[in-house]
Protein backbone atom coordinates (compact mmCIF):
# COMPACT_ATOMS: atom_id res chain seq x y z
CA UNK A 1 0.00 0.00 0.00
CA UNK A 2 3.02 2.07 0.73
CA UNK A 3 4.54 1.80 -2.50
CA UNK A 4 1.48 2.42 -4.45
CA UNK A 5 1.01 6.00 -2.64
CA UNK A 6 4.87 6.82 -3.17
CA UNK A 7 3.88 5.80 -7.13
CA UNK A 8 0.94 7.93 -7.22
CA UNK A 9 2.34 10.49 -5.66
CA UNK A 10 5.67 10.47 -7.70
CA UNK A 11 3.18 10.22 -11.20
CA UNK A 12 1.16 13.01 -9.51
CA UNK A 13 4.54 15.11 -9.35
CA UNK A 14 5.52 14.49 -12.96
CA UNK A 15 2.29 15.16 -14.50
CA UNK A 16 1.72 18.80 -12.59
CA UNK A 17 5.42 19.64 -13.60
CA UNK A 18 4.57 18.94 -16.87
CA UNK A 19 1.84 21.71 -17.11
CA UNK A 20 3.40 23.95 -14.96
CA UNK A 21 7.21 23.93 -16.40
CA UNK A 22 5.95 24.77 -19.72
CA UNK A 23 4.30 28.12 -17.98
CA UNK A 24 7.45 29.16 -16.31
CA UNK A 25 8.12 30.51 -20.13
CA UNK A 26 4.95 31.46 -20.68
CA UNK A 27 3.71 28.58 -22.83
CA UNK A 28 -0.11 26.26 -21.61
CA UNK A 29 1.13 22.89 -23.00
CA UNK A 30 -2.59 21.80 -23.98
CA UNK A 31 -2.07 24.82 -26.40
CA UNK A 32 1.22 23.04 -28.11
CA UNK A 33 -0.74 19.86 -28.33
CA UNK A 34 -4.02 21.06 -30.24
CA UNK A 35 -3.21 24.75 -31.17
CA UNK A 36 -6.65 26.52 -30.70
CA UNK A 37 -7.76 29.80 -31.66
CA UNK A 38 -8.72 31.67 -28.26
CA UNK A 39 -10.79 34.92 -28.13
CA UNK A 40 -8.58 37.60 -25.80
CA UNK A 41 -11.17 40.66 -26.81
CA UNK A 42 -14.06 40.88 -28.24
CA UNK A 43 -16.33 44.30 -29.58
CA UNK A 44 -19.04 45.29 -32.43
CA UNK A 45 -20.02 48.65 -33.05
CA UNK A 46 -23.23 49.92 -34.13
CA UNK A 47 -21.96 50.59 -37.37
CA UNK A 48 -21.52 46.50 -37.81
CA UNK A 49 -18.17 46.61 -37.75
CA UNK A 50 -16.96 43.78 -35.81
CA UNK A 51 -13.54 43.63 -33.91
CA UNK A 52 -11.54 40.42 -32.42
CA UNK A 53 -8.15 39.97 -30.72
CA UNK A 54 -7.05 36.80 -31.21
CA UNK A 55 -4.33 34.37 -30.37
CA UNK A 56 -3.13 31.01 -31.35
CA UNK A 57 -0.19 28.74 -30.86
CA UNK A 58 1.44 29.43 -34.17
CA UNK A 59 3.61 25.75 -33.82
CA UNK A 60 7.07 27.62 -34.54
CA UNK A 61 7.64 30.03 -31.58
CA UNK A 62 5.05 31.10 -29.28
CA UNK A 63 1.91 32.57 -29.87
CA UNK A 64 0.64 34.70 -32.67
CA UNK A 65 -1.85 37.70 -31.35
CA UNK A 66 -3.66 39.33 -33.87
CA UNK A 67 -6.33 41.79 -34.52
CA UNK A 68 -9.20 40.57 -36.92
CA UNK A 69 -11.32 43.91 -38.29
CA UNK A 70 -14.54 42.56 -40.11
CA UNK A 71 -16.70 45.24 -42.39
CA UNK A 72 -20.42 45.32 -42.21
CA UNK A 73 -20.33 43.87 -45.50
CA UNK A 74 -18.61 41.00 -44.16
CA UNK A 75 -15.01 41.01 -45.72
CA UNK A 76 -12.11 40.54 -42.74
CA UNK A 77 -8.49 41.86 -42.27
CA UNK A 78 -5.67 40.42 -40.35
CA UNK A 79 -3.62 42.78 -38.13
CA UNK A 80 -0.46 40.60 -36.65
CA UNK A 81 0.22 42.54 -33.12
CA UNK A 82 2.72 40.05 -32.24
CA UNK A 83 3.91 37.22 -34.35
CA UNK A 84 6.85 36.10 -31.20
CA UNK A 85 4.22 36.99 -27.91
CA UNK A 86 3.82 35.22 -25.02
CA UNK A 87 0.41 33.83 -23.22
CA UNK A 88 -2.60 35.91 -22.67
CA UNK A 89 -5.60 34.99 -21.29
CA UNK A 90 -7.52 38.46 -21.61
CA UNK A 91 -6.39 41.82 -23.23
CA UNK A 92 -8.00 45.31 -23.04
CA UNK A 93 -8.96 46.26 -26.75
CA UNK A 94 -10.34 49.83 -27.11
CA UNK A 95 -12.24 50.87 -30.54
CA UNK A 96 -12.29 54.56 -31.41
CA UNK A 97 -14.95 54.67 -33.99
CA UNK A 98 -14.75 58.62 -34.53
CA UNK A 99 -10.93 58.43 -35.49
CA UNK A 100 -11.20 54.95 -36.64
CA UNK A 101 -8.53 53.48 -34.52
CA UNK A 102 -8.41 50.34 -32.28
CA UNK A 103 -5.75 49.88 -29.42
CA UNK A 104 -4.93 46.85 -28.16
CA UNK A 105 -2.23 46.71 -25.42
CA UNK A 106 -0.16 43.64 -24.84
CA UNK A 107 1.53 42.18 -21.93
CA UNK A 108 3.89 44.09 -20.76
CA UNK A 109 2.07 47.21 -21.28
CA UNK A 110 2.87 47.09 -25.15
CA UNK A 111 0.22 49.20 -27.13
CA UNK A 112 -0.36 48.34 -30.88
CA UNK A 113 -2.64 50.94 -32.27
CA UNK A 114 -4.60 49.73 -35.72
CA UNK A 115 -6.16 52.14 -38.05
CA UNK A 116 -9.51 50.39 -39.77
CA UNK A 117 -10.64 52.62 -42.91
Amino acid sequence: MKKLRVILLIAGLLLGALFILPLLIGVWLPDVISAPEHTLAEQRLASGHSFRVVQYWNRVDFYSTELRVTSPGGSTETHTLDGDDSKSWRLPLVVDEQRQTATVTLGGGRVRKVDWR
